[in-house]
């Protein structure tokens, strides 16, 4: 007798109660192997070798049905698992990826179209680095230095509010935001590196220099500071860090007083580091 054909793949298929693609003690997605006792009571492969090594392997963590021969797996429920695969939560950003069910967080956490967020007030954009830098420029008119690599310095002219700077370093794009806030004092520019995954690490370096005839007189006739700091990533999902509770760099206003609108500094990645 010939083999059947092999169906086409069932689509908008709902599973009414998903924790039944769960284990029973753990509660997390079951994943291959999976064992069961002899009524089909489910458990991962994490949590029966748990009850091996703690001796309570002698009967089911659900019925208390004696395991004669301990768990055994479940090639059935495996190849159901196996089978079913969803699309990922960032595919409306161009992740094209179906993980299986069992897969999908890990994935999610490690998605690379993960989006970031625009840290304008009333603003609801969401994308990938590269869409937000456009917007950024496009939608908001903000400065944009685009197209740096790290261990370069690069000249920024800073503007009131936020300034984008884009670096290509470890074969990604990775959007800082340099924002400057005005005080009574003078001017706080705090930095953040926009990127959906936490999972990278900048020394950065800001600098900043005038002669004595920059501003044509004054109280400060010439001044010279530098801060070099560690820039951490966000996707900005809880909006943008609160220069007025951390910053890296402060201008006075004896150094660059208020009727310059912008400031000439310099901004440099010195080390990347990537944490897996």
């Amino acid at each position: 007798m010939a083999l059947p054909a092999k169906r086409k793949p069932l689509k908008n298929v709902t599973v009414e109660d998903a924790d039944t693609l769960d284990c029973g003690v753990c509660y997390r997605p079951l994943k291959p192997p999976v064992f069961q006792c002899a009524v089909g009571h489910a458990i991962c492969s994490l949590c029966r070798d748990k009850m091996v090594a703690s001796g309570r392997s002698q009967q089911c963590h659900v019925c208390r049905v004696p395991l004669i021969g301990g768990y055994q797996r479940c090639i059935a429920l495996e190849k159901v698992l196996e089978s079913i695969s969803m699309p990922c939560e960032n595919a409306a950003h161009g992740c094209g990826v179906r993980p299986a069910h069992y897969d999908h967080g890990e994935h999610a956490r490690a998605c690379p179209h993960k989006p970031c967020y625009c840290p304008a007030d009333a603003c609801g954009f969401a994308g990938s680095t590269a869409a937000l830098l456009g917007h950024l420029a496009a939608a908001h008119g903000w400065p944009c230095t685009t197209d740096t690599r790290p261990w370069v310095c690069v000249k920024v002219n800073l503007r009131d509010g936020f300034n984008a700077v884009s670096v290509h370093a470890s074969g990604q794009q990775h959007l800082f935001l340099l924002n400057v806030a005005r005080s009574p004092f003078g001017r706080a520019i705090s930095v953040s590196c926009v990127h959906p995954h936490q999972t990278v690490r900048f020394e950065v370096r800001l600098k900043y220099s005038r002669n004595e005839n920059a501003h044509g007189g004054g109280v400060c006739r010439g001044h010279s500071q530098q801060s070099q700091f560690t820039v951490a990533c966000t996707d900005l999902s809880g909006g943008p860090p609160s220069s007025d509770e951390s910053f890296q760099f402060f201008l006075p206003k004896c150094v660059h007083p208020d009727f310059i609108r912008t400031i000439a500094a310099t901004f440099e990645v010195l080390h990347v580091t990537v944490s897996v």
